[in-house]
């Protein structure tokens, strides 16, 4: 069970309503002020400041002027390591030990090696180097080096053990479990039952999870036949052209006579007629008619659709062998397909699954269109969504069993908070965030000029 320290930790910061009243003490201003003692183990300024881009880029905090929430998540760290070195937990054999020099060591050459490959010059043995020292000194200016990454492995070590201890044996039961997908999956069902548009947007775009699936989906599998570019391109056109001459005559200008002017008018395009853009669109289906009368030749004599995908279809997606084997989930009220390709999944000769539509042409090409099968709806316990419980349920226990311990070890500990100073922090950190409006263009990300030309990448 390996559980992420700083997750655990702020899980149970959130939980506590309400802190225990501590002692405050004046302090007096320092370049790098003291923010709180526990046991006497000073908290400055700069350690919080450490962590503060972390909390931002995980999304623990919303504001980088938020200290005092970065400050008590690191005081519950110390009274918990105290608490595990009492209880003998960081105690470890020769053999869990060179297993962590192990892994630290390869978390660190990892680390070193992936920023390296960013810092790079060129591709000599001697670049390489110059990158490696430049990352090195990096790390180290900010107090990160091999003794720290071997520590935070220890100390994470240390903390299962505690988590263990207090979990007693605890596991989910199955009892558990369906009462809470039950309860969870009502809020699913209400929510999406009767709305796909914010379904199909919320779970395809803004990743939420669903444990509800609305009536009405079918799995389809496509062949995607490409036309000729040319002839695509000039179907489009006409297409869009059309299409806005339709919208202006629904909707006539105001003031749309014309009028004397002594100013030219430029020559007014030809009106595109629904002619022009069926001509355009049989040009391009006629551009792939021997591979479409092949493939419906093939499937009369009794030919797999699946195998006719592999053959001639052009979608990479339906090289993915899920999608082949459940398709695509498509809906009558679909927002994330063309227009054209859902029309063609519920055409009026796909009645069951087996049908093959009509050859149809939409954004991406020519579609021909298989009714898979019909998707199961409402709630449905996936194993995914089993461990997504279980995990949520063990989360919840985490935090009651360090909220119950942590309430008692505090009380055992001198905890001094400097809350002027974090006041004052605080309020320099707000001071000092400004809109981009207001900063100096080398300020803003992007304006800047640098040997790299791009962003420093993310931690791995």
């Amino acid at each position: 069970m390996k559980k992420s320290v700083l997750a655990i930790l702020l899980t149970l910061m959130m939980a506590l309503s309400s802190f225990p009243a501590l002692t405050q003490e004046q302090q007096p201003p320092v370049e790098d002020p003291v923010l709180a003692t526990v046991n006497g183990i000073e908290i400055t300024k700069s350690q919080v400041e450490r962590l503060i881009p972390l909390y931002l880029n995980n999304q623990y905090i919303t504001d980088a002027s938020d200290y005092s929430t970065v400050l008590e998540v690191m005081i519950r760290r110390e009274v918990l390591l105290k608490k595990v070195r009492d209880m003998g937990f960081d105690q470890f054999s020769p053999q869990e030990e060179e297993a962590f020099a192990a892994e630290a060591d390869k978390q660190w050459q990892d680390a070193l090696n992936y920023y390296a490959d960013y810092y790079q010059s060129e591709d000599t043995e001697q670049a390489r180097e110059e990158a490696l020292k430049q990352v090195e000194a990096l790390f180290a200016g900010e107090g990160i080096n091999y003794e720290f990454v071997l520590s935070d492995i220890r100390n994470a070590a240390a903390m299962d053990r505690m988590e263990e201890y207090l979990l007693a044996g605890y596991e989910p039961s199955e009892e558990e479990i369906q009462k809470t997908f039950l309860e969870f999956g009502a809020i699913y069902e209400q929510s999406f039952a009767n709305e796909i548009a914010q379904y199909e947007y919320l779970t395809q775009y803004a990743g939420q999870s669903s444990w509800y699936t609305p009536e009405g989906y079918r799995g389809v599998i496509h062949i995607l036949l490409k036309p000729d570019e040319t002839l695509m391109e000039t179907y489009r056109s006409l297409s869009a052209k059309f299409e806005e001459q339709q919208q202006t005559d629904e909707v006539p200008l105001e003031n749309s006579t014309p009028e004397a002017s002594d100013e030219p008018t430029e020559q007014q395009e030809p009106e595109v007629t629904r002619q022009m853009v069926d001509e355009a669109r049989q040009a391009v289906m006629d551009s792939r008619k021997a591979d479409i009368d092949m493939i419906y030749d093939r499937l009369q004599r009794g030919e797999s659709f699946v195998d006719l995908v592999r053959e001639y279809g052009e979608d990479p997606g339906m090289t993915n062998e899920d999608n082949l084997a459940n398709g695509y989930a498509v809906h009558s009220q679909s927002i994330i397909y063309d227009p054209v390709f859902t029309a063609a999944a519920f055409a009026e000769n796909m009645k069951a699954p087996g049908d093959v539509s009509q050859p149809v042409l939409g954004s991406y090409g020519i579609h021909i269109v298989q009714y898979l099968r019909d998707v199961p709806s409402g709630l449905i316990m996936t194993d995914a969504i089993h461990q997504e419980i279980e995990d949520y349920l063990l989360a919840i226990k985490q935090n009651e069993v360090f909220t119950a311990a942590y309430e008692a070890w505090q009380t055992q500990e001198e905890i001094v908070y400097f809350q002027d100073v974090i006041d004052q922090v605080t309020a320099e950190a707000v001071q000092m965030q400004q809109s981009p409006e207001d900063l100096p263009l080398e300020a803003v990300p992007g304006m800047e000029e640098n040997e790299n030309q791009g962003e420093v990448p993310p931690a791995p």
